[in-house]
């Protein structure tokens, strides 16, 4: 069961363990944790993290994005001691770029359900808060600036995922949300692991199937 609120066009979903909500400056810190363990980031597109101004960085990129809220979350577990409820931060997850899914968690929460529980509460409120192209006609066929802005925050047709194929835990992941893969590619990107290889998948919006 999930719910959710929104704010200031910032949505906050909850799922039985989890919290998925928009990411915020205090989160340096958890977010330093994650980003500099070198198992966690074995297959991103960077090195760990060294130095905190490095998590900063990133986590001032993601706060400022239009998607922060709406269509890229902070993962945070729901924990409860004698003085109430609090959370601790365990990943991300969302779509970065507003189409691009990117999602990472922390060591100490792998093989627990973790993310399937954060994939399915995101994947459906990004499809029930956005449209489809064809739906959206009459904001295609006009060159009124606003509009194409409001186009381009609401259309939705499919979700791109750009895996390492050495990652079969994320490809497990997306293959097991429906995505299916679209196609490969050889030295796609340089990182701390030398030259990496891509294969690409997609989600196709439900109606579009």
């Amino acid at each position: 069961m999930v719910s959710s609120t929104t704010s200031c066009g910032h949505s906050t979903l909850r799922t039985p363990r989890l919290t998925l909500r928009p990411a915020r400056g205090s989160d340096v810190y958890d977010f330093f944790e994650l980003f500099s363990d070198p198992d966690v980031m074995r297959y991103w597109s960077t090195a760990p993290h060294t130095e905190i101004s490095q998590t900063q960085l990133y986590l001032d990129g993601m706060v400022s994005a239009r998607w922060n809220g709406s269509r890229d979350f902070v993962i945070e577990l729901r924990q409860t001691d004698q003085q109430g409820e609090k959370g601790k931060v365990i990943g991300k997850a969302g779509l970065w770029d507003g189409r691009e899914i990117g999602f990472l968690l922390s060591r100490s929460y792998w093989h627990q359900g973790f993310m399937s529980e954060a994939f399915a509460a995101f994947l459906p409120h990004i499809w029930t808060t956005t449209s489809s192209k064809a739906s959206m006609g009459s904001f295609t066929a006009t060159g009124n600036v606003e509009e194409k802005d409001v186009e381009a925050t609401m259309v939705l047709d499919d979700i791109f995922a750009d895996v390492d194929p050495r990652n079969d835990a994320s490809i497990g992941i997306l293959k097991k949300f429906g995505f299916v893969e679209t196609g490969r590619k050889a030295r796609t990107y340089a990182t701390h692991l030398g030259w990496c290889d891509s294969v690409y998948l997609s989600l196709k919006r439900p109606e579009c199937n």
